[in-house]
């Protein structure tokens, strides 16, 4: 069986696969359900966002459903969840007292799926070592296919940038942020040890890698390539090999960048370019969409400081702005849908508040899956989980709208993986007090 060949001591994908059947044979038929419709995810995300929205709601709706039946609500002492909540309730009255507050309101009553899917799928779907290993192979599965799906759109069509199987250019983020959590951990694995495991999911890894880099999309690249330098020394690296794989996806990069040039343009010189803070000769602060994009976030945080405009209130107000307030400000604004930075974006439409909570709440969901490193060092898993929130939320990069849908669907499944390794909750209630 194929499995045997990817499979190591510390994480043994065939007697996993195999114990994990049997455990999934002997639930109840509600959660033999629910839990073979959340393995399905990875390929339901192959669809488009909408089944994948809704696979995700359906999952937090139930989730919620099963508390209420077995009154369960041990899991809501976690702190990054009572953040979470927190964060909300006063986005939720952020949205009220907004200029325009239905919309405002309804975007921000909706976010909560997403917390609660990672609830759900720490506290119950994902609750089983054995599960979760299933969940890892499928999102696996899941890679290779849209690896298959990438490179078949660039040798067939010659686009500039792919958008199979989507339809719009967003398909690197399946590869970068929704499978970001079996991105690190093949290289975690593949760099520990010199046996046929690690050349066949190293190689998992470099397809992944070019496959991202032939999209176009220079943040999703950015980061797996942040993300994979973390991972290759977070679980017993071997030197000479890391330093090989590192030099393969370097080469891979190299390789993709100049036998296209529009890619290495848009790689390169324009990536430089077009980076929000810092002033380029080529495309000034004036012309720069992205740092205008921050600049009109900033400007509508500094006109209501203490609440911000509402959820998703960006959109609605930005073009009103008078560009040349505040002057110390510089450049002109640029306004899209949202802020592009959720930090500015936190700022502008929950103000201060919502943006030190939205703070504490990252920064306690980081530090979670660093728990679970702590709690297991010796399993691949749980020793890169704090690699996937520490990816997402790192300030200094470009980002979905935080109200979003698209982007959100693609990294909460990701963090809802990593805190899922952390399964002591339940035994150590004052770690999280």
């Amino acid at each position: 069986m194929i499995l045997k060949y990817i499979s190591i001591s510390e994480l043994n994908f065939s007697k996993s696969w195999g114990d994990g059947l049997y455990k999934i044979k002997n639930l109840n038929s509600f959660e033999k359900a629910m839990t073979i419709f959340w393995l399905l995810g990875p390929f339901i995300y192959l669809i488009e966002r909408d089944p994948a929205d809704l696979w995700l709601t359906v999952i937090a709706i139930f989730f919620l459903i099963r508390c209420i039946k077995n009154k369960d609500w041990d899991w809501m002492s976690q702190l990054w969840f009572k953040l979470a909540l927190i964060f909300w309730f006063f986005s939720l009255f952020s949205g009220l007292t907004s200029t325009d507050p239905l919309f405002s309101f309804s975007q921000g009553f909706v976010w909560i799926r997403f917390p609660l899917y990672v609830a759900a799928a720490q506290v119950w779907l994902a609750k089983d070592r054995d599960i979760r290993v299933m969940m890892l192979l499928s999102m696996i599965m899941g890679v290779i296919i849209m690896v298959i799906i990438l490179f078949s759109e660039a040798i067939l069509a010659n686009k500039h940038r792919l958008t199979w199987p989507y339809g719009d250019t967003t398909p690197g983020g399946y590869l970068a942020k929704f499978s970001l959590p079996a991105f690190c951990i093949m290289l975690a694995i593949s760099v520990s040890r010199l046996k046929i495991q690690s050349i066949v999911l190293g190689l998992v890894c470099v397809l992944c890698f070019s496959a991202t880099i032939l999209t176009g999309e220079r943040v999703n690249v950015l980061i797996l390539i942040c993300s994979g330098i973390i991972a290759g020394i977070a679980w017993k690296p071997r030197f000479k090999i890391y330093c090989m794989l590192i030099l393969t996806q370097l080469l891979a990069l190299l390789f993709v960048a100049y036998t296209n040039p529009d890619l290495k343009v848009r790689l390169g010189k324009n990536f430089l370019n077009h980076i929000p803070f810092i002033y380029s000769s080529a495309v000034s602060l004036d012309k720069n969409p992205y740092w205008g994009a921050w600049r009109g976030g900033i400007q509508q945080g500094l006109l209501t400081p203490v609440k911000g405009i509402g959820p998703s209130g960006t959109r609605k107000t930005c073009s009103k702005l008078d560009t040349n307030l505040p002057v110390w400000l510089p450049g002109k604004n640029y306004c899209g849908n949202h802020p592009h930075n959720f930090y500015i974006q936190l700022f502008a439409e929950t103000g201060l508040i919502g943006l030190l909570i939205g703070c504490l709440m990252f920064f306690s969901i980081i530090s979670t899956c660093y728990n679970a490193r702590r709690k297991n060092v010796n399993c691949p898993m749980s020793s890169t989980a704090f690699i996937i929130p520490f990816a997402f939320f790192f300030p200094l990069q470009q980002f979905g709208s935080f109200y979003g849908q698209w982007g959100n669907l693609f990294t909460w499944f990701a963090i809802a993986f990593a805190v899922s390794q952390f399964q002591d909750w339940d035994k150590t209630k004052n770690d999280f007090q």
